[in-house]
């Protein structure tokens, strides 16, 4: 009876996350977007559901790493996931010499700050990261 008990509750924990939506499952609170030559890297700081809390407890990162890579995109390169922050790093369009970001929709609003040579521009509450040349 227990060994049931305990595979029905495994169950449920792998099958929630199916039923929710990305934007349910992870609260984004701040988007910092570092400029770095070839590549932009993106330091996020959110928070999860207590379900996920324990999935990940459970199994590691995979859930909320892959609620991201459906966000962000597949080429997306994971640098860290925890159970509050997350290190992601897209590589950069090329277009004469000018390197370009096409900008993220974002499931809700976060504070968003693009960061360039140590110079911070607030873009503030808002759900896109915004597209922009560089160089």
């Amino acid at each position: 009876m227990r060994i049931i008990k305990i595979l029905l509750a495994l169950i449920l924990i792998l099958l929630i996350p199916q039923l929710t939506l990305a934007k349910d499952m992870i609260d984004f609170k701040e988007v910092d977007v570092l400029l770095d030559n070839s590549s932009v890297k993106i330091n996020l700081t959110y928070s999860v559901e207590p379900i996920q809390k324990l999935q990940m407890f459970l199994f590691g990162a995979l859930p909320v790493k892959e609620e991201l890579q459906k966000l962000f995109g597949s080429d997306v390169e994971f640098l860290s996931v925890t159970l509050e922050s997350a290190v992601i790093e897209l590589k950069s369009d090329v277009e004469d010499n000018t390197y370009y970001f096409s900008g993220i929709e974002l499931p809700d609003s976060a504070n968003v700050r693009i960061i360039v040579s140590g110079t911070s521009l607030e873009i503030g509450n808002t759900t896109e990261i915004p597209s922009f040349y560089y160089v």
